[in-house]
């Protein structure tokens, strides 16, 4: 008995053995596999960057380094930079922190730190910091399928002194979503408390939200990219357009829009508005200059709602112009 007794002990210890054995080979040759894996990362971004050094669109990263073992891997700089040549932009970031899991390399996140400058000649500048911005997505061997963006506490100032532009801008919140659908491209926005700085005045803040399709143009964040001169010729339906003042008074519009060949819009919208004597007032204290033109629309608007504070009207937009009825009352620029 005691010989069949250590007989049987034998054979689960070197079970065991075996399994400790097996485990630690795993072990060892995931490590190896890892950082040889994060090596050849490094190496071949390391390449490509001084490349880009030499050519017209460069791209940099101080201090790479590949991080994340064991379940990520990872792409942190101290700072980020990139230069685009024939386009007169260039573009400076703080630090840089990326993470992807191992098992599914295709998904990553992003975390990059302000404070940000981006730069296009002549003389356009933009400034920006944030508390926080953390962005994600996720891209296969033909391109982006979806990408995200959200950021707390943004602060920015837009300038352009040729055009005598300074524009600030503050939001508590922000975020960007777009993905491939079917052929078409899905994209949304927000901002919350959004207020814009005018120099000589200050906005009010507001919440923003849109959401559009784009069809046909998936390809735009695929390995294909853009055709030339994209977004021009575009089918886009706006699904909603809100800008919302709180307490109810929100204004959206909604419908389909083309860009022409030469940049402007024309479609037609359906504007739902409630609390139209207080987008007025809101306005025209704005923007003085147009209070008589915002005054008459309001009264327009209340005609059509039978004297009630809200109410939802037809507008045509013919190549940037937009006409209420028969009569114009803004202008959009050419994207």
């Amino acid at each position: 008995m005691a010989s069949s007794s250590h007989a049987g002990t034998s054979g689960v210890t070197r079970k065991l053995v075996r399994l400790a054995v097996a485990v630690v080979l795993v072990v060892a040759l995931y490590t190896g596999g890892w950082f040889y894996a994060a090596s050849w990362l490094k190496d071949t971004l390391d390449r490509q960057l001084t490349a880009s050094a030499q050519g017209m669109h460069s791209a940099s990263c101080s201090n790479l380094s590949v991080r994340g073992f064991p379940f990520r891997i990872g792409l942190f700089c101290d700072a980020v930079g990139i230069d685009d040549r024939p386009a007169g932009l260039s573009a400076s970031f703080g630090a840089l922190r990326s993470a992807a899991q191992v098992y599914r390399p295709g998904h990553a996140v992003v975390e990059l730190d302000g404070p940000a400058q981006v730069r296009v000649t002549p003389d356009l500048v933009f400034d920006a910091n944030w508390d926080l911005m953390r962005a994600s997505g996720t891209a296969w061997t033909n391109g982006l399928d979806r990408a995200s963006v959200a950021y707390d506490g943004l602060k920015g100032r837009l300038n352009v002194p040729s055009e005598a532009v300074s524009l600030g801008v503050t939001a508590a919140h922000g975020e960007k979503h777009i993905r491939q659908s079917g052929g078409a491209l899905d994209v949304a926005a927000s901002f919350d408390a959004l207020s814009l700085d005018l120099g000589d005045r200050v906005l009010p803040p507001l919440d923003v939200a849109a959401d559009m399709t784009i069809a046909d143009a998936a390809t735009w964040i695929s390995a294909e990219g853009p055709p030339a001169g994209a977004p021009l010729g575009a089918n886009v339906e706006l699904r909603r357009l809100s800008l919302d003042l709180g307490d109810g008074k929100v204004a959206s519009l909604s419908g389909p829009l083309r860009v022409g060949d030469d940049g402007y819009l024309s479609g037609t919208l359906d504007l739902d508005i409630a609390g139209i004597t207080v987008w007025r007032d809101r306005i025209s204290e704005a923007f003085p200059e147009i209070a008589e033109t915002a005054t008459q629309v309001a009264q327009v608007i209340e005609g059509l709602s039978k004297g009630g504070d809200r109410a939802v009207v037809k507008l045509n937009v013919q190549e940037g112009t937009v006409y209420l009825g028969l009569f114009p009352i803004a202008f959009i620029p050419p994207v």
